[in-house]
C-alpha cells in the first residue's frame, strides 16, 4: 500500500464493516501446540489484540480459554480466504484436520495449504 492509495475502513451507522475473510491459528512458540483456531472478517491483528485484551469472553476468547495466556508466547498464523468460501465451514474443516487429523474433502483446496504452512512454521520454529 502506498501513501497515494489508502486502505479504506468502512464505518456504517457506527459499526466497522468487515473487510475480508480470514482463518487464523494460535501456535504456542514453545512446542508448537495449536491452542486456538478462529475466523474473522476483520484484520487479524485487531482480532489477535481483542483476543488478549478484551475482558468480554466472546471477544477475548484466548484470554478466557487458554491457561496462562499472558505468560506464554504465541505466533498467530493468519490466512486470507478466497471469495465465496464459507468461513465457518472452512474453520470447522481446519479444526477437524488440526485436532482430529480428519480431512474434509470439499474444503481440501482451502485447508491443505494452511495445514502445510502451519507444519512448516512449526518445523522452522522448533
Amino acid at each position: 500500500m502506498s501513501a497515494s492509495s489508502p486502505r479504506i475502513v468502512a464505518v456504517r451507522n457506527g459499526h466497522v464493516q468487515p473487510s475480508g475473510s480470514w482463518l487464523y491459528s494460535w501456535m504456542d512458540v514453545r512446542g508448537g501446540a495449536i491452542v486456538y483456531v478462529g475466523g474473522t472478517g476483520f484484520d487479524p491483528e485487531l482480532r489477535a489484540y481483542l483476543h488478549v485484551s478484551s475482558e468480554d469472553p466472546q471477544l477475548g476468547r484466548v484470554r478466557a480459554t487458554v491457561p496462562h495466556y499472558d505468560e506464554r508466547d504465541f505466533d498467530v498464523l493468519a490466512f486470507e480466504l478466497p471469495d465465496g468460501i464459507d468461513r465457518s465451514a472452512a474453520k470447522e474443516a481446519l479444526i477437524a484436520n488440526l485436532v482430529e487429523g480428519r480431512t474434509v474433502s470439499e474444503l481440501r483446496e482451502v485447508t491443505a495449504p494452511i495445514i502445510r504452512a502451519v507444519h512448516l512454521h512449526r518445523e522452522r520454529s522448533g
